[in-house]
């Protein structure tokens, strides 16, 4: 590869770093090594923090995408043992220090932060790619004989010679249950995801190891334990300290502020430690009667936050909705995709580059009514259903097949086979759908929920509501819900901190009782009870409402005329789907939008996606949209 290919894939990703841009190059013995680097400067702003880094030998290279939120200690710890001399005050060195003095897996123990990391050894010429705990930044690769590429987005290995666009079929099948491409798989055949709390070793020779050095599956509830007296007051203090440790930064950080729990109890620990006020942002849906603007605003008065908002209409959705796919990479089927972008581009034209985000809430504290709706379905019927014989259990899905809803027909045919009941929160087709739906020499084998049942096996959980948390640790948050932000907010060079995934306060949370996550009917109990004396109680009891919404309100009906306009000429359609099959959706729609509004959106975000990598040839950066904003 020459210097200028290497600096095409780098520079493809110029949004994500746009204050500065390195190379490094090796070579020996007819091998290559290449590591190009963007910066978003945020901790040391001077020309030190300059990447790809080396230690002070030359020997440990390093191109570092996140933050290290507890690298001043480490730091300390570092010079401490009288080995080392740090040139910047960046935590990039910090790592590389930090993996000479400790091991790999001795730095990562330490670690506390967001990251994906790629370092090269030249004192044994091996590779490694690490992603962090909880997958809150992103890392492909891709692998050709004898060479492995690797970056941030998937369109910077896009631009590299001899990468071939090419539709994962089996990548397609999951994306349209899960709404997003289950890892290692992405939509692109060939180009890989490093799972969430893993890294990959790979030798001079090709030889490649990949470990599993995170797992929650180690933290489940153990007795005897605390008493909910101290685990309110545990979670309390670990919430501060999470928050405390992403406000370490060289530049403004702010807030997305929704109006509920979450986010209004990031402003209020941000506003503890702060000695000025919150920079908070917020956006709404002009026309909906649901959105939560007021509320927000209540919020940022009460923490005397300087607040700024926007409202964004069908005409901004029309007009990003060409553009998603580009800076998605891959389809992310989440509607919530547009009001980030917004909320993103808001942010940096409000001089605020970093700002902290709600997510993981209710996947770690068991936030939604839906994981104890499943865990009841399941403790009541599913289970012991499963304990009738195989050949009853094969007589009454046989009977049912054509007599019931392809829901309740899916959901017998995963009883009839023992796979699991909750595939995750945000299933777009089932799999009985799937089957009318896509043309039959696409079918894939085995279906969806297959995929979960296997991934269940591993986790080694015999607490059902635990199992469901694990589940969504493994797959909807890293792959859709922290996907979707870390794309939108870096389309506008901005970095997103996410203080309920800080690695203390998830393994701790993890080891809470379910019995304290739904108590007197209330879900996420124990955060609500931690919330107390930090936030109004009409904030913390407030009915919850998703950011933004959902489709079912999204989805306008100028928006489902698009959507119907788009999906119904896209050549994938017609080439892969039923076409009597999608329009019965539109049809659907029209009586029960709350059921079918996530599936067109499914839909629709997989066309444009296509449109864009597949249908415009050379696929260049697109122009800024330009909003006019309020305060």
């Amino acid at each position: 590869m020459s210097e200028a290919e290497l600096m095409a894939m780098r520079d493809s990703m110029e949004a994500r770093g746009p204050d500065d841009a390195g190379l490094f190059i090796h070579r020996e013995n007819g091998r290559f090594v290449g590591l190009g680097h963007r910066r978003l400067s945020i901790i040391d702003l001077s020309p030190l923090g300059h990447q790809p880094m080396a230690t002070a030998d030359g020997s440990l290279w390093i191109v570092f995408n996140g933050e290290i939120f507890n690298y001043r200690e480490l730091r300390d710890d570092l010079v401490r043992t009288g080995g080392y001399q740090f040139r910047s005050q960046t935590d990039t060195e910090v790592i590389l220090y930090g993996v000479r003095e400790w091991g790999l897996d001795g730095c990562l123990k330490r670690l506390r932060g967001m990251y994906a990391f790629a370092l090269f050894d030249k004192l044994d010429g091996t590779l490694t790619l690490v992603r962090d705990p909880l997958g809150v930044k992103p890392l492909y690769y891709h692998l050709q004989e004898g060479l492995i590429a690797f970056a941030s987005e998937i369109k910077a290995l896009l631009a590299m010679p001899g990468v071939k666009r090419q539709i994962h079929d089996g990548a397609l099948y999951h994306y349209l249950t899960f709404a997003s491409a289950p890892a290692p798989q992405t939509l692109f055949d060939g180009i890989f995801k490093l799972e969430a709390g893993r890294y990959l070793t790979v030798s001079w020779t090709g030889k490649r190891k990949q470990v599993q050095y995170w797992d929650p599956t180690r933290y489940g509830p153990k007795e005897p334990f605390l008493s909910e007296a101290e685990v309110i007051e545990e979670t309390r203090r670990l919430l501060r300290q999470s928050v405390a440790r992403r406000l370490v930064a060289d530049v403004p950080v702010g807030a997305f502020l929704s109006g509920g729990i979450d986010s209004s109890l990031n402003l209020a620990l941000m506003a503890e430690r702060l000695d000025h006020p919150v920079e908070t942002f917020s956006v709404g849906i002009k026309g909906d009667p649901t959105n939560e603007l007021e509320q927000a605003r209540k919020v940022a008065s009460h923490f005397g936050a300087r607040h700024h908002e926007l409202l964004i209409d069908d005409d901004n959705f029309r007009s990003f909705l060409p553009q998603m796919g580009y800076w998605q990479d891959e389809p992310l089927a989440d509607p919530v995709c547009v009001p980030i972008y917004y909320l993103s581009q808001l942010a940096r034209a409000s001089g605020v580059p970093v700002v902290q985000v709600g997510e993981g809430s209710d996947e770690t504290f068991a936030g939604y009514g839906t994981y104890h709706l499943f865990n009841r379905w399941n403790r009541r019927w599913y289970r012991p259903y499963l304990q009738t014989p195989a050949f009853l259990r094969w007589v009454v899905y046989h009977l049912a097949k054509g007599a019931v809803s392809p829901e309740w027909r899916d959901a017998l045919r995963r009883a009839a086979d023992g796979d699991p009941l909750f595939l995750g929160n945000a299933i777009a087709f089932w799999d009985a759908e799937k089957s009318e739906l896509i043309k039959k020499p696409f079918q894939i084998d085995p279906p969806s929920s297959r995929y979960i049942g296997a991934l269940i096996k591993t986790l080694s959980v015999s607490d059902p509501l635990l199992q469901i948390i694990n589940v969504e640790l493994h797959n909807r948050l890293p792959e859709l819900l922290l996907m979707r932000v870390d794309k939108m907010s870096m389309a506008h060079s901005i970095e997103t901190r996410v203080p309920f995934l800080d690695e203390d306060l998830v393994t701790f949370a993890l080891k809470i009782p379910s019995a304290l996550k739904l108590k007197h009917g209330e879900t996420k109990y124990i955060l609500k009870k931690a919330a107390e004396g930090i936030l109004p109680n009409e904030i913390i009891y407030r009915s919850k409402w998703g950011f933004c919404g959902s489709a079912t309100n999204m989805l306008t009906e100028t928006l489902v005329s698009y959507a119907y306009e788009r999906i119904m000429e896209s050549p994938l359609i017609r080439e892969r789907f039923n076409l009597h099959a999608v329009t019965r959706l539109f049809e659907r729609h029209r009586n029960q939008p709350r059921f079918n509004s996530f599936k067109i959106w499914n839909l629709l975000n997989l066309v444009l996606w296509h449109a864009c990598w597949f249908e415009q040839g050379d696929v260049s950066r697109p122009p800024a949209i330009h909003l006019t904003m309020s305060r």
